[in-house]
């Protein structure tokens, strides 16, 4: 187990998810983190889960379009709100792992339908897997 987990993970163990955004990075036409952030909405509180290095971040935050400054590499902000078996479902469980290249954070629903974000820790991005 080599992950630390910056915040307190929020109490959504059992609850049903009601809404995922991911902020995507771009850079020209090439999706170069795919989910850089991840906020989960349960009971209408929205978390943000994001990671660098080896640490975990949760945070109690509403999602925003990002501000870009520059269009060759860019932040884009996606509603995921009609994924098929998360949004709807309650969550059984939240599973984390890290071995010191990569640290995950997986998200177990009552569909059968799984989330797993895995963050590369020297490339510093993070993919996900449903």
């Amino acid at each position: 187990m080599e992950y630390q987990i910056n915040g307190d993970e929020p109490k959504i163990i059992g609850k049903k998810c009601g809404g995922l955004y991911l902020i995507q990075q771009q850079e020209g036409e090439s999706v170069t983190d795919p989910a850089n952030t991840i906020f989960l909405k349960f009971d209408s509180v929205w978390s943000k889960l994001c990671f660098d290095g080896d640490t975990i971040f949760w945070r109690h935050e509403v999602p925003s379009e990002p501000v870009n400054h520059n269009i060759g590499i860019c932040l884009a902000l996606l509603n995921l709100c009609e994924l098929d078996g998360v949004v709807g479902s309650d969550l059984n469980k939240i599973q984390y792992s890290g071995n010191g290249e990569v640290v995950s954070a997986e998200f177990n629903f009552s569909s059968g339908k799984s989330l797993k974000f895995i963050h590369n820790c020297y490339e510093d991005f993070t993919a996900i897997n449903c």
